[in-house]
């Protein structure tokens, strides 16, 4: 009987249940209705130029170098530069002991005065013999002798003042003076060394960074790429006259530079388009090649 009872509780709570299912359905499905429409975001499309750039690894390179080299031989006296910072044109940078080319001067100049001193007198006895020989009063040989004494002191004359010259020139070049304006570099030899003319060393090195160069480097493949998909006509180049844009430039890790100055030999990128990558050279917009040489204010911001 017990059994009998908790079977029928069973049968109606299944069916209460039931019946609280359905009805909950029927509220949820009349409370429906049409669902909203999806949002569509619209963009137009518009056709319009966009340029195409490059990333080209490249160096940096002055855009004169000179090696500054002794050109007599002798012992360095002085040095007048600090190492590192930018020196003028005719600048002096060393001083070598003058004594021994001094005194070669001084001889050279009176070994040219001995000549002139002994022109006058020899000019006076051609003059007179060659009197006396229209009165056949000296013999024609004492005349030749006289006129060959007179071209060997003007010959002499003429020697001694290319000896005097050379001589001054080599006391000049005792003081070594900065071939060209730019930053200096390390001095290779310090005060009191011996220098001599073919030494194969500088004594220094000058570099002009104003104006200077930017060799950039491309790989033949990526020519050869753009040229076959400018044939093909998948872009065209720009009739539009644009500026030159200049080279921005990177440090080395660990490295600290002057902001205000690009140095040769550090990397640095550029966006032209290269034409030959072995020299760098830029294609224009008229394919015309050129290497671009960047004055100072446009290598600035480092």
């Amino acid at each position: 009987m017990q059994i009998h009872t908790m079977a029928v509780r069973m049968i109606v709570i299944s069916s209460l249940l039931a019946a609280g299912i359905l009805l909950n359905g029927c509220s949820d499905k009349g409370k429906g209705g049409t669902p909203p429409p999806p949002e569509v975001s619209v963009v137009t499309i518009q056709t319009k130029p966009v340029p195409i750039t490059t990333e080209l690894p490249g160096r940096t390179s002055a855009h004169l170098i000179a090696e500054v080299r002794p050109q007599v031989d002798g012992i360095i006296q002085k040095r007048f530069f600090t190492e590192g910072t930018n020196v003028r044109a005719g600048q002096v940078l060393f001083q070598i002991d003058a004594s021994l080319y001094q005194a070669a001067f001084d001889n050279a100049k009176a070994s040219l005065a001995r000549s002139e001193a002994n022109l006058s007198t020899i000019q006076l006895k051609a003059a007179r013999l060659k009197e006396l020989l229209a009165e056949k009063a000296v013999s024609q040989q004492d005349y030749d002798d006289a006129a060959a004494a007179l071209k060997q002191t003007l010959a002499d004359i003429q020697f001694g003042k290319a000896s005097v010259e050379a001589a001054r020139i080599n006391l000049q070049h005792t003081t070594i003076t900065a071939p060209i304006s730019g930053r200096i570099g390390r001095s290779n030899f310090t005060e009191g060394a011996l220098v001599t003319t073919h030494q194969p060393q500088p004594l220094a090195t000058i570099q002009q960074l104003d104006p200077m160069y930017v060799d950039v480097t491309q790989s033949t493949a990526e020519i050869l790429r753009l040229r076959r998909q400018l044939q093909e006509g998948r872009f065209e180049i720009s009739k539009k006259k644009s500026g030159r844009r200049p080279a921005h430039f990177g440090r080395q890790p660990g490295v600290s530079l002057d902001r205000h100055a690009a140095i040769p030999g550090y990397h640095g990128r550029s966006d032209n388009r290269i034409r030959n990558p072995a020299h760098g050279i830029s294609q224009s917009e008229r394919h015309f090649a050129s290497r671009y040489v960047y004055p100072d204010r446009h290598t600035r911001g480092l």
